[in-house]
């Protein structure tokens, strides 16, 4: 009888081996999905400091080039190769947060814009203010085609790094094509360094610099 029943015992040892074996799989795959990506469209600086390579200025220079649609635009970062995408790839998405990101941007600036430069002197703070006024109540007034030089008044600069598409059309000869271009810029390569790099805008040579260099500035 002992004989006849060794065969069974080693059945269900080897059955409830397996079980455990299975169960332990099933528990990592689990707890592997669970582990969420991080979204490199809208994470911030230190959420992205968690990914394998990436330190804190690989993070600022990823959120200051926003927003990416895969991993060969990501791969465009200075000093992201595409080895280090390729090590963070499982661990990333992309989400779509350009509108929001165009808001954020109009918020920041509006404010910035209302109070550049107005410390020259006492007469230009009068006209300083009364151009803001006029840009705040009648900004419907301004030409498309980027004829209005004259709501500039003298002293006054746009920030060529924060501002948005309709503050870019106040400058001399810079229509809502060439506006949009200095932000399509200013995305895929980050912020300006001089007001002479935005000469490597499309579209944007030195004859138009020559126009708006007296009117713009960089931070």
């Amino acid at each position: 009888m002992q004989i006849k029943s060794l065969p069974t015992r080693l059945i269900s040892t080897v059955g409830s081996i397996l079980l455990m074996i299975a169960l332990a799989c099933s528990t990592a795959t689990v707890q592997g999905q669970s582990k969420a990506k991080v979204d490199v469209n809208s994470a911030n600086v230190e959420t992205l400091q968690t990914l394998p390579g990436i330190g804190p200025t690989l993070a600022d220079r990823i959120v200051a080039g926003r927003p990416y649609k895969n991993a060969d635009e990501l791969a465009k970062v200075k000093g992201l190769s595409k080895s280090k995408v390729d090590a963070i790839q499982d661990q990333i998405a992309f989400g779509t947060t350009k509108k929001s990101t165009t808001k954020s941007s109009k918020k920041t600036t509006t404010p910035e814009t209302s109070s550049t430069d107005t410390s020259a002197s006492p007469k230009s703070k009068s006209s300083t203010k009364s151009t803001t006024a006029g840009d705040s109540s009648g900004s419907k007034t301004v030409s498309p085609t980027g004829s209005s030089s004259g709501k500039l008044a003298p002293g006054q600069t746009v920030n060529i790094n924060t501002a948005t598409a309709e503050q870019l059309d106040v400058l001399p000869g810079i229509g809502p094509t060439k506006a949009q271009a200095i932000i399509d810029y200013r995305n895929e390569h980050g912020r300006f360094s001089s007001i002479e790099d935005i000469q490597n805008v499309k579209g944007i040579k030195e004859g138009e610099f020559s126009k708006i260099k007296d009117y713009i500035r960089v931070r």
